[in-house]
């Protein structure tokens, strides 16, 4: 159980769904299959069972898509491909973006927390994320599916995130879109904020200490 009382020292953020749009969710693959006149269904069929690996840094993004577009010719290129993937990644929550940026600058002035970034992704999308959007300026660590090789919601992934930040359960928040991923957190002992507006996450989050002024 947490205690209430604790002082939270490390804050966990999702990134896809809290953040940022998701970098490969349902809605980006149909975005994108049908702008190149692909069948949904059928990609989705061969996107289940190499997406786990993908995720997991098993496999690369060019062994994913042998498997998911190019197993046959096609009249454009994996590079094609992989840019429109890229381009349907966007800012989701300005404000939430702008809270994670207020509280990494409030360290000039006072003591917050460390903010991690902990997501389920592959390193190709990742890579590309983290500077397209300025990630690096907000957070401290970037524990990432596809560079650990644990994916939420796993208790090792929560363990690890533990272990890096070297904090206790109590001393730590996870904000996650879904509920079995925080669920998941709260079941070790991690404060857990389901973001379903970032008014109502904010707020969640000021009742637990962690404030950006």
């Amino acid at each position: 159980m947490t205690r209430p009382d604790a002082k939270i020292t490390a804050t966990f953020w999702d990134c896809g769904g809290v953040l940022l749009t998701n970098g490969w969710d349902h809605i980006a693959r149909r975005q994108v299959t049908e702008h190149f006149g692909l069948s949904f269904d059928e990609f989705e069929q061969r996107h289940e069972q190499p997406d786990d690996e993908w995720e997991r840094g098993k496999i690369s993004l060019h062994d994913y898509l042998q498997q998911t577009v190019f197993y046959t010719q096609r009249k454009f290129s994996e590079e094609d491909f992989i840019t429109r993937m890229r381009s349907v990644s966007q800012p989701l929550y300005p404000e939430m973006i702008a809270f994670v940026r207020d509280l990494r600058a409030a360290r000039t002035s006072q003591a917050v927390p460390l903010i991690y970034l902990l997501s389920n992704e592959s390193s190709e999308l990742m890579d590309y994320r983290i500077p397209q959007f300025g990630l690096t300026n907000l957070f401290d660590a970037f524990l990432v599916s596809s560079y650990i090789g644990l994916r939420k919601p796993g208790e090792e992934f929560f363990k690890c995130a533990l272990n890096v930040s070297r904090r206790r359960p109590e001393q730590c928040v996870f904000i996650d879109d879904r509920e079995e991923n925080v669920a998941a957190a709260r079941n070790l002992g991690i404060h857990g904020i389901r973001l379903e507006t970032p008014r109502q996450a904010i707020a969640a989050l000021g009742e637990l200490g962690v404030a950006a002024t």
